[in-house]
């Protein structure tokens, strides 16, 4: 599993990394990331009117992610970005079962912490909703603290015939003690467990920059924030 650079940056450049990471996924790949600001995203099945009303927020001031999934207010979360190619047997991994698999990865590290979380139990029937605000709306298999049992690990997806994109945020409770490069460490060993991988240092291509401005050049565009196309 190949391990990128951790990295600070403005939401429209994450996602633009997200993605480009998605459509270059020759082999599975991981990385965190951070934000210089506070911002608010959005998931792609979500109504842009609606979103601005619950958030109060224009349009121009929200970012919509590639994946699914619901509101999500960024900013001193612990923000993360999985990838798996086609080729690879973790791509025969059901949504269900690989969102599974992360939070428990989570779960692991964060109880070599001392850091105590449960799996939200997952219905037996589940309806086609497309949620509201995604940590006020636990879902099956999302991570919930369990002193104050709230929900803080949730993800989004995409699934496609190149490959999976995933989206996911921690949200660090006041009441943990966390060090966050041990975290880093447990985390991206148990992922590369559950993939049967080997963890690899990588940096990033000569070419990256130029197709990632590329690619938040369209995520930027208005036509993509309310329609979802891209040009």
């Amino acid at each position: 599993m190949l391990l990128y650079p951790i990295t600070t940056d403005v939401g429209l450049n994450h996602m633009a990394t997200d993605w480009w990471l998605f459509e270059n996924a020759n082999f599975p790949s991981f990385r965190h990331y951070k934000w210089e600001i506070e911002e608010t995203s959005f998931g792609y099945g979500q109504d842009w009117r609606w979103v601005e009303q619950v958030t109060a927020l224009p349009i121009g001031k929200l970012i919509r992610r590639p994946t699914g999934g619901g509101i999500v207010k960024h900013g001193e979360d612990w923000t993360y970005c999985l990838t798996l190619p086609s080729w690879h047997k973790s791509f025969d991994i059901s949504p269900l079962d690989l969102y599974r698999n992360i939070h428990e990865c989570i779960g692991r590290a964060l109880r070599i912490q001392e850091i105590e979380t449960r799996l939200q139990p997952c219905p037996a029937i589940k309806g086609r909703v497309i949620p509201g605000d995604c940590f006020e709306e636990p879902v099956g298999w999302d991570l919930m603290d369990c002193q104050t049992n709230r929900k803080v690990a949730g993800a989004a997806m995409k699934r496609a015939r190149k490959g999976v994109l995933v989206q996911g945020t921690i949200v660090i409770q006041r009441n943990w003690n966390l060090d966050p490069i041990n975290f880093y460490k447990s985390l991206t060993c148990f992922c590369a467990e559950i993939l049967e991988e080997r963890e690899e240092t990588t940096m990033w291509p000569k070419s990256f920059a130029d197709q990632q401005k590329s690619i938040r050049n369209q995520f930027s565009k208005l036509s993509w924030k309310k329609e979802r196309k891209r040009s």
